[in-house]
């Protein structure tokens, strides 16, 4: 597949119009959160160097009052500057050094959400707990989760809502998966708040990934290590009311994990008595 420097030097060898070309750079920078008008502008100014606004409006088409408008924002985003000539004249950055700075500053505002990631949830928390939904409008869903750490995420957030018991079934890959997520630890932390916690898995060193201290205290998690070796399915429920079950699919001979989740309450009955009368 060409690089884009390849598909302008064709271009410019087999004649296309400029436009053409300007086109595929636009469409490059838009990328970097600039409308299509900034764009033009932008193009214009690093190809014709410093011009005047009623120059830019001229060449690009765009009205003059619109014109100013996106200069304006190009000028707050720092790649495009003025001169005290009357009238003004505007120039611009390199493409490289316009990249860079676009770069930096979309980096500088992911950076920013992430770090408040917590507190827009907590804000979105404090919303839904002031809405009453009915009981009959609630949906019953489903759900596949693709990957380990994704499977980790969505188990972590239902321990978070759980509020009466936690039941699991897993083999003895998953329980050391789920210790080195941590996900053992908030099983425990989940038992200090009065809730519930079952395990089956036929790991017979289960008690080691849940006692994470030398100690001849008791882990309060009911455990059972009797469970067949030949586990046909892994599950985690909480509250009887939704399950991810941890499955494996291949991908020629490769091993991926997945998960499917819903909170159907007759599948979570179904392996709820599985759980407790067939394993």
């Amino acid at each position: 597949m060409a690089s884009k420097l390849e598909e302008i030097d064709d271009g410019l060898i087999t004649g296309r119009p400029d436009t053409e070309i300007v086109d595929r750079l636009a469409d490059e920078l838009q990328k970097l959160d600039l409308t299509p008008n900034e764009t033009r502008i932008l193009l214009f100014l690093m190809t014709h160097g410093h011009s005047t606004a009623s120059e830019v409006s001229r060449h690009t088409g765009i009205q003059r009052t619109e014109t100013y408008n996106y200069i304006s924002s190009l000028l707050a985003k720092g790649v495009v500057f003025s001169t005290f000539d009357r009238p003004q004249q505007y120039y611009t950055l390199t493409m490289q050094e316009v990249i860079d700075c676009l770069v930096e500053t979309k980096r500088n505002t992911l950076q920013q959400m992430s770090e408040k990631k917590i507190e827009y949830q907590q804000i979105i928390d404090k919303i839904i707990s002031n809405i009453v939904i009915p009981e009959a409008e609630k949906k019953e869903s489903y759900q596949i989760v693709m990957g380990e750490n994704a499977i980790n995420a969505k188990v972590k957030r239902m321990l978070t809502s759980a509020k009466e018991d936690v039941t699991l079934l897993v083999t003895d890959r998953n329980l050391v998966n789920f210790y080195h997520a941590e996900i053992t630890d908030d099983l425990i932390k989940l038992t200090t708040k009065g809730i519930h916690v079952k395990l089956r898995t036929p790991c017979k060193n289960a008690m080691e990934y849940l006692a994470f201290e030398k100690t001849d205290a008791e882990v309060p998690i009911s455990v059972n290590t009797q469970t067949s070796a030949a586990v046909p399915i892994n599950f985690v429920i909480v509250d009887n009311r939704e399950i991810i079950l941890l499955l494996e699919s291949y991908v020629g001979k490769k091993r991926e994990s997945c998960g499917f989740y819903t909170n159907n309450i007759s599948l979570v009955n179904v392996f709820k008595y599985v759980f407790d009368n067939v394993i």
